[in-house]
């Protein structure tokens, strides 16, 4: 983590800050502006996780000051979950309008990862793989 203190150049308070004020010159910008309705909906994804990820750090910090901060994990794994969800269900959308097709960069490696979780899953949940 970064030692920097807050209000130095590449503290993470800083750079909050600096998020902050980008993210409301975004907002003006979306309010006014055209633009592609699923990069939109791709930005609302990547704000919801950040906040979702915002809110479980708030939480450990809270908890290590005054319990048990790993309480906080199972909440956290069930975000990655329902994050995990909507992005499979993105992809999908995707195939079905060809907008991910043999060439795209990665699908090998997203084969094998799904293919993983998926027996994990059947595993865990007692169903066949």
């Amino acid at each position: 983590m970064n030692s920097s203190g807050p209000g130095q150049p590449g503290s993470i308070s800083s750079r909050l800050e600096a998020a902050t004020s980008e993210l409301q010159e975004l907002e003006n910008l979306v309010q006014s502006g055209e633009l592609d309705s699923r990069v939109l909906n791709e930005f609302r994804n990547a704000v919801d996780h950040i906040r979702g990820t915002a809110w479980a750090v708030q939480q450990w910090v809270g908890l290590k000051e005054s319990g048990d901060p790993y309480a906080v994990l199972p909440k956290l794994s069930a975000e990655r979950v329902r994050r995990a969800t909507q992005l499979t269900n993105d992809l999908v959308l995707d195939l079905q309008s060809g907008d991910v097709a043999i060439e795209t960069e990665g699908l090998a490696g997203l084969f094998t990862a799904i293919d993983d979780l998926h027996r994990r899953l059947a595993t865990l949940l007692n169903r066949e793989a």
